[in-house]
């Protein structure tokens, strides 16, 4: 992380102001330390630091959550786990699977957090009839973040297709702008690739070849055109995009720098952390298609066993702020994702959670509605790292597309 937003979020986690802290400490591990994503969390430790429950915050940023499952395996080895763990995708599942995790079934039904999730949703958050983990939000990763000023300066449109966004390069380089930010991460690249699957060729042929992983779907010209797609991309990416942190990125379509980024919409949270507004300063459309979909992920909290009263105590004060109506509404609109829960009205969200809401509506009733590859949620761990390793590798070589496409079909058999 760059130094800038490394201070700002330690600015933003210090202690919360004193108070009665008799009802315990929960010891939390997580991955949000941008300037949004702590401020949306305190919205959650203030809560709970007005019940008494203390808070030791421990925030592993970097590679979208990878290094802080690192250190969640390095303490569970040790027998230290922390009280309660942030969760991407099948992780929670996992470790649910593995006996370490707390089932919050009894809470659940006390007040009815199963009716309040999506079938979508559920699979990563119920396991066997038992509910393991609490939902506090949803994002949509298959979106773009464009800078107005720019758009309007150079007479350029929302754009219908990848062709169309791709033939903006050349008018952004003439006018000394980057078209596209964004850092060398192969998360940060496999954000693209995924909406590239679905947006080429339908959310039909993207469960075939990230969910279903079939190896005619991987191997197919379809594929070979994503990854054409992808090089044609790269082409609009500056040359200082190696080691850059995604909100860096995020700054450079924000200060006018660069015109687009093809990011999550945890990016709007840092927009709007800044004043900006979205209409006025920035623009947000779905990555483009003739079949839109939603590649959906979702945050959530789960609860190590511990034989401790008072953490046990605090860990169900946790899942239940985390699912509180008010809170996910007040969370969410911090971070620039909307609720997990379905039951919470999309009043006073802004103009682009609006959007999610209406194409997330969309998406569930055309069967669009689909799992972020790159954050978990369409394959398994080592699946979805093969997909990440290839696209990570595609982006910064030489490499041809069937190249490419020879060495993901490959890992993924092996994988199997």
């Amino acid at each position: 992380m760059k130094l800038k937003t490394l201070l700002m979020a330690t600015a933003l986690a210090l202690p919360l102001p004193a108070v009665a802290q008799d009802k315990g400490t929960i010891e939390v591990l997580h991955h949000w330390v941008s300037e949004s994503e702590v401020a949306a969390l305190n919205v959650i430790r203030n809560k709970m630091a007005e019940e008494g429950i203390g808070w030791e915050d421990s925030a592993v940023g970097g590679m979208s959550g990878a290094n802080a499952t690192q250190a969640l395996r390095t303490r569970l080895a040790s027998g230290n786990p922390p009280g309660a763990m942030q969760f991407l995708g099948y992780e929670g599942r996992n470790w649910f699977a593995e006996g370490v995790v707390r089932d919050l079934s009894d809470t659940a039904n006390e007040n009815g957090w199963f009716d309040a999730i999506a079938p979508q949703v559920q699979e990563f958050v119920i396991a066997d009839g038992k509910f393991f983990a609490t939902p506090i939000n949803m994002h949509r990763q298959n979106w773009v973040w464009a800078n107005k000023k720019v758009f309007d300066d150079n007479n350029l449109t929302v754009p219908g297709t990848w062709a169309e966004l791709i033939a903006m390069g050349p008018v952004l380089k003439e006018a000394g702008i980057v078209p596209l930010a964004t850092g060398d991460e192969a998360w940060q690249i496999q954000l693209i690739f995924d909406a590239l699957v679905t947006d080429l060729h339908g959310p039909d042929f993207y469960r075939r070849s990230v969910v279903d992983l079939e190896p005619e779907a991987l191997s197919s010209p379809e594929m070979v055109e994503v990854f054409d797609t992808l090089r044609e991309i790269r082409g609009l990416v500056d040359d200082g995009f190696v080691g850059r942190d995604w909100a860096v990125a995020t700054e450079m379509v924000a200060s006018g720098e660069a015109a687009m980024q093809v990011h999550g919409d945890w990016a709007k949270g840092e927009f709007l952390a800044k004043g900006l507004v979205e209409g006025e300063d920035f623009l947000c459309f779905a990555t483009p298609s003739a079949t839109p979909s939603f590649l959906f992920l979702i945050d959530s909290f789960g609860a190590f066993k511990t034989q401790d009263e008072q953490t046990t105590a605090a860990q169900d004060a946790l899942a239940r702020i985390s699912m509180d109506p008010q809170i996910q509404r007040d969370f969410n609109m911090l971070k620039g994702s909307i609720p997990a829960r379905s039951d919470v009205s999309v009043d006073g969200f802004d103009t682009c959670a609006i959007k999610g809401f209406e194409e997330r509506a969309a998406a569930v009733e055309s069967g669009a509605m689909l799992g972020a590859l790159t954050h978990g949620f369409a394959s398994e761990p080592q699946f979805a790292g093969v997909f990440g390793d290839v696209v990570g590798q595609f982006f910064v070589t030489d490499m041809t597309s069937e190249q490419a496409v020879e060495m993901l079909a490959n890992g993924i058999a092996n994988a199997k």
